[in-house]
């Protein structure tokens, strides 16, 4: 039941819910993961079996269990009702008022279905960053980090701080009044940079500081004083905009900056 701390580190944690069908009398197990929907899709049929440890819902690779049958957004096998709900919860899955359904949170080993937890990501950017992160003794939550889940691309404790990370590919318009700070693509940057110093606004005005900041965007921000002039302001509340060009390896250099102000 993942108890090892090595399973531990490596396990991954989606969000789902189980639901009752009264036409079968049949509960089912959902896992909610476009990536893992579209990277099973390529490979043979999957069985697994299904167990509880306390809150969460247990999912492991077994070729005696049960079929995982795939939909766009979502993975579905049936479960022994009796065997992993308590009566509590197949009365409630039984009543019309719950909708035959509630949202559990569901435990993987992405290794076992030939992954790592960050293809599950789907931003595609906060996976290769948090994967980079990781490689240089930074721990990223199991939790897979969806919009739904975390308000920010990616999140994460160190040393007692809050890290959290945006990233934005928004390039400079070729229209050159599109950048403004009120336009298109400069208020989106701004919104991303907003939401980042808000965060450590309130922890710098709690007297606290136990959240620092990073906000990754394309290098040509750089020529806009709307953006530039805010560099130093940002910093005097542990907020950063980092610049790269999202080449090769931008996730390697981001890291090391990223290290580095960690430091």
């Amino acid at each position: 039941m993942l108890k090892k701390n090595s399973e531990n580190e490596k396990e991954t944690i989606l969000s789902g819910y189980v639901r009752y069908r009264p036409s079968n009398g049949t509960f089912y197990l959902m896992i909610n993961s476009r990536r893992l929907c579209t990277s099973l899709s390529k490979k043979d049929p999957v069985k697994v079996s299904v167990l509880r440890e306390e809150d969460f819902f247990i999912v492991k690779k077994d070729e005696t269990g049960n079929k995982l049958n795939l939909r766009t957004k979502e993975l579905i096998t049936c479960i022994s009702g009796r065997a992993i709900l308590n009566d509590q919860e197949r009365k409630m899955l039984q009543g019309k008022a719950t909708k035959f359904s509630f949202p559990v949170k569901i435990k993987l080993l992405a290794e076992e279905f030939g992954l790592d937890k960050y293809s599950l990501y789907p931003d595609e950017d906060a996976a290769k960053l948090g994967r980079m992160l990781s490689t240089h003794n930074i721990q990223i939550p199991n939790r897979i980090m969806t919009p739904k889940a975390f308000p920010h691309d990616l999140e994460f404790l160190h040393q007692n701080k809050k890290i959290v990370i945006e990233i934005t590919q928004v390039r400079p318009g070729k229209e050159n009044y599109l950048n403004f700070r009120h336009q298109p693509q400069g208020g989106s940057v701004r919104a991303h940079i907003f939401d980042i110093y808000r965060k450590c606004v309130k922890a710098a005005l709690s007297g606290e500081r136990n959240i620092i900041g990073f906000v990754i965007l394309h290098e040509d921000w750089k020529n806009f004083n709307h953006v530039a002039e805010l560099i130093p302001e940002l910093k005097n509340i542990n907020c950063h905009i980092l610049f790269t060009t999202f080449g090769q390896q931008w996730e390697e250099i981001s890291t090391k900056e990223i290290i580095t102000r960690l430091q």
